[in-house]
């Protein structure tokens, strides 16, 4: 009975020690960097004031300009690095905000219509009132971890635009030849320009990083016209291979102490 006893207590143990690692690797390795496509210095733009109403850090860019050691949602620097490829605008003119001025006002602001808790951590009016948009559009997130996969999640909105729909895609390289993987996003409701995305978003999920690190994106119109990008996610995750060492190493815990209690 004392050795059962001794089983089971191990196998308890075991249990705790596998869901506590994999807990761990999970707060350690979940690091979140958010985008804001806009800032103050850019056209009808407007920068998160950080923090933002849920706590989280952002990184608010404008176009031309190359970003170094983003922040993540706690305000620590990490190694991701982005910049565009491709010539972009911003504005906020036809967003969520309907009409803004230069800058929108803090009217305007306010009157950003958004479902903020449909759209999660990307809910906060100051960064889904601006865009990045133009057809064709091209970035990189650079310096990323090669022993990690990245969840990334797009929110696109506009009224009035040419194409109801914009295309997210991940390539390979920089020729942007070869897609590893794609979604597209309603910006506004088909048949009726009139109502921006105000509430849903499209996530890319388990992307490894492509050649040298980077993750190759572009957007643009379903129907080859202007694409829009309000604010992105990038979600690091463990990779799956690490979860399983971890896992493997715990119940090995199991497998010494239940032959230490047999002997």
């Amino acid at each position: 009975m004392k050795v059962t006893q001794r089983i089971v207590g191990s196998a308890r143990l075991a249990l705790a020690l596998a869901a506590g690692i994999g807990l761990g690797v999970a707060s350690t390795n979940a690091q979140t960097v958010l985008i804001d496509f806009g800032n103050n210095a850019s056209f009808r733009g407007v920068t998160v004031a950080n923090p933002d109403p849920n706590g989280n850090y952002w990184n608010s860019m404008q176009p031309g300009a190359f970003y170094s050691n983003l922040v993540d949602t706690t305000n620590s620097a990490t190694t991701i690095d982005f910049g565009f490829s491709t010539p972009v605008g911003t504005d906020s003119f036809n967003g969520p905000a309907g009409v803004t001025s230069n800058p929108p006002t803090p009217a305007e602001i306010a009157a950003t219509d958004i479902d903020a808790t449909a759209l999660g951590i990307l809910g906060v009016q100051t960064a889904a009132i601006d865009f990045a948009a133009e057809v064709n559009t091209r970035f990189e997130i650079q310096q990323l971890d090669p022993l990690k996969r990245y969840n990334l999640t797009f929110f696109g909105s506009h009224k009035f635009s040419t194409d109801d729909a914009t295309v997210y895609t991940i390539f390979s390289d920089n020729t942007y030849a070869t897609a590893v993987a794609s979604g597209s996003l309603n910006v506004q409701t088909p048949g009726m320009p009139w109502l921006h995305n105000r509430d849903a978003v499209l996530t890319l999920s388990n992307i490894a990083p492509q050649a040298s690190n980077i993750l190759y994106v572009q957007f643009t119109g379903a129907n080859g016209n202007t694409g829009y990008l309000n604010s992105l996610a990038i979600t690091a995750v463990p990779e799956p291979a690490t979860v399983s060492l971890l896992a493997v190493g715990a119940f090995a815990v199991l497998g010494y102490r239940r032959r230490r209690s047999q002997a």
